[in-house]
């Protein structure tokens, strides 16, 4: 049996040794699959034509491993033929697919005939036999209900193809812990809580229409082919009959994709939830900072505007005693001024901000910006 497993000295000699095609072949990788390895543990490979001048015993340079300090474990394993051709053995889809094949109790094979059917196959074989009963009678069918249907759209002799194909798929994913939910509008698939419509269809091809007019028509004509769509991805995604691959050889295609996707977009969902949350707590903390900042620059103003007025009483006061002073000296301090100067006095002491004294006409008076109040109405 074939080492599969390698240190980097040893894949180093490795691909020295013969070329990566064919040690491609010999372990069933892809050539480029191997060069993303080399690539990854900086492993040099050899340059373009290297073979072909040792070939001919021209002079050849071999490029050095280069040191690093760890010395990984790296693997060749074959992978199993069933993968599709192509796919990278290490990537995350050729590892669920084998994974699939290798677990026990699922039938990936669809039965030639349908036996012990899913609920929801039967709901879908009584809803459309309940709709060609209501065509027979002259009606459309648009009435009967639909809530347990499947979303299935085919000619009439393709149903029982796909009724054994849905049937395989929905046991499959109820198999694998995944749910299924069915109603009038949708049949969806539940992976790690994200949800994706499937539908069954017969695929068409657009035939060009004879027409008398100057632009071109086209009808839609049936090909027999199935195709499952997951239709509520960017972009959709679909598998169909092929010429080589029937659909219902792609179950381990269809339920890998479906597991990964189901696996990523709850990551993405985790991700954008702790995201959110971060997001909403730096909104409330500074929403909260600005708070605090308007509380402080309030409380700067009302100490500013306080200060103001305490200089500006100090200001009256300083007049009206000068105005009284020079009355006195001037003998001039009649009752009228002496009146004066007690309301004068009075209102240093209303606007002062140690005192404000009550002064009943001027209760409705702002002192910080000596203008009325805004009146409430009730």
């Amino acid at each position: 049996m074939a080492k599969t497993t390698f240190t980097r000295q040893e894949l180093y000699d490795l691909v020295w040794s013969k070329p990566v095609t064919h040690i491609a072949k010999d372990y069933s990788f892809s050539d480029n699959g191997i060069r993303k390895i080399c690539k990854k543990y900086n492993i040099p490979l050899p340059n373009s034509g290297y073979w072909s001048k040792l070939k001919f015993n021209k002079k050849v340079v071999k490029t050095k491993l280069p040191k690093q300090d760890d010395n990984p474990q790296i693997s060749l394993e074959k992978t199993n033929p069933q993968l599709y051709a192509g796919d990278n053995p290490l990537s995350k889809l050729a590892i669920r697919k084998n994974e699939i094949l290798q677990a026990k109790g699922l039938n990936l094979i669809v039965p030639d005939q349908l036996s012990n059917p899913h609920h929801l196959i039967k709901s879908t074989k009584e809803y459309y036999k309940q709709v060609e009963i209501a065509r027979k009678k002259g009606g459309w069918g648009h009435d009967v209900d639909s809530s347990k249907a499947l979303s299935i759209s085919v000619a009439n002799n393709l149903y029982p193809r796909a009724f054994r194909f849905m049937d395989t798929l929905l046991k499959l994913l109820e198999k694998r812990g995944h749910k299924i939910e069915s109603n009038k509008y949708s049949t969806k698939v539940i992976i790690k809580g994200q949800s994706y419509s499937i539908r069954l269809m017969e695929k068409s091809r657009r035939i060009k229409r004879k027409s008398q007019y100057s632009w071109e028509t086209f009808d839609l004509e049936p090909t027999g082919n199935l195709c499952l769509k997951i239709e509520d991805t960017y972009p959709n995604k679909e598998w169909s009959d092929g010429k080589t691959k029937k659909l219902e050889d792609r179950l381990v295609d269809i339920l890998a994709w479906l597991e990964i996707k189901g696996e990523n977009d709850e990551e993405q969902a985790i991700a954008t939830a702790i995201w959110n949350k971060k997001y909403e707590e730096e909104k409330q903390r500074e929403k909260e900072l600005q708070i605090l900042k308007d509380e402080e620059l309030a409380k700067f103003e009302g100490l500013f505007q306080s200060a103001t007025r305490f200089h500006n009483a100090q200001y009256l006061r300083n007049f009206i005693q000068e105005f009284e002073n020079y009355a006195i000296k001037s003998n001039s301090l009649t009752s009228e001024k002496q009146e004066w100067i007690q309301w004068a006095k009075e209102k240093a002491d209303w606007y002062d901000p140690f005192i404000e004294k009550e002064v009943k006409l001027l209760s409705d008076i702002d002192r910080d910006t000596l203008k009325p109040n805004k009146r409430r109405y009730w």
